[in-house]
């Protein structure tokens, strides 16, 4: 089962939920929890800031325990979207922290990652947003914040400041992306599964191959966030699988030698962005 949830204090991810609640049979369980049975998924409005919230889906696992709905596969977070530019935008991502946790999440641990979801939501958010009157960028984001999970995990945002998170329009765009993409096991042997290293927090050229390659892509560890040690490799490793190939944003990478020394000794594929799209 998948589990949704927002927080009532965030803008953004009230107008995607309200959104979902309008457009898809999700019928109420008690409370602020809904279920729909067609997607096998819940619903769920929580009271504290998500990033903050450790572990959800044992918490919601106890709450529902009484209603036989079976257990969580996956983790999806309706949010809001914050930069200090303010540029309306449309992103996805996974949550955990490469380095130090300073919103939300432990230092140095990430949650697993949901590439074919991220995938399929991001291409249905470019698809949709085309049809919007204000231009929203499009982006896959680095692994940034958190809160921690122990099941695969994606936020979906509206971003980037107050401005935004309330436009019914994005709200209703991100709640069908998200709807659709909740049958991304359907997918599974559709496409090639990845993590990247390097480049920006927007890691364009990871977005690029998300929206036109047969390439999926989970965990990105931006270039803020190297060199990479053994640790954050491993983590990168084990919170990815299973995946096929690391790509990596090659000019965007501190200490390149030594992690191209790095990946050889872990026997994992690895290939640079040039490798799958012109630069």
């Amino acid at each position: 089962m998948k589990l949704i949830i927002n927080s009532e204090l965030d803008k953004a991810g009230e107008n995607i939920r309200e959104n979902l609640l309008q457009n898809y049979p999700f019928e109420k369980l008690e409370g602020d929890t809904f279920y729909d049975k067609n997607k096998d998924a819940l619903l769920v409005r929580i009271k504290n800031e998500t990033i903050y919230t450790d572990f959800p889906e044992n918490i919601m696992l106890e709450e529902i325990r009484d209603y036989n709905l079976g257990t969580f596969d996956s983790i999806i977070f309706a949010t809001r979207h914050k930069s200090i530019a303010k540029i309306p935008t449309l992103t996805c991502h996974t949550p955990g922290n490469f380095g130090k946790a300073d919103y939300g999440g432990k230092d140095g641990s990430v949650s697993p990652s949901n590439p074919i979801f991220q995938k399929l939501a991001l291409i249905e958010i470019m698809n949709l947003s085309k049809e919007l009157e204000i231009s929203f960028q499009v982006s896959l984001e680095a692994t940034h914040h958190g809160p921690l999970t122990g099941l695969p995990t994606t936020f979906i945002e509206i971003g980037s400041d107050e401005n935004y998170w309330g436009i019914k329009e994005a709200g209703e765009l991100i709640a069908s992306a998200l709807y659709k993409s909740l049958s991304y096991k359907e997918h599974e042997k559709t496409f090639r599964v990845a993590a990247g290293i390097g480049g920006g927090h927007y890691c364009p050229k990871f977005t690029e191959i998300m929206l036109n390659t047969d390439i999926a892509i989970g965990h990105v560890i931006a270039k803020y966030n190297t060199p990479v040690s053994d640790s954050m490799l491993s983590e990168l490793i084990q919170k990815s699988k299973p995946f096929e190939l690391i790509i990596l944003d090659w000019k965007g990478i501190k200490e390149r030698s030594d992690l191209k020394d790095k990946l050889a000794n872990t026997h994992m594929s690895f290939a640079r962005t040039s490798d799958i799209v012109k630069e």
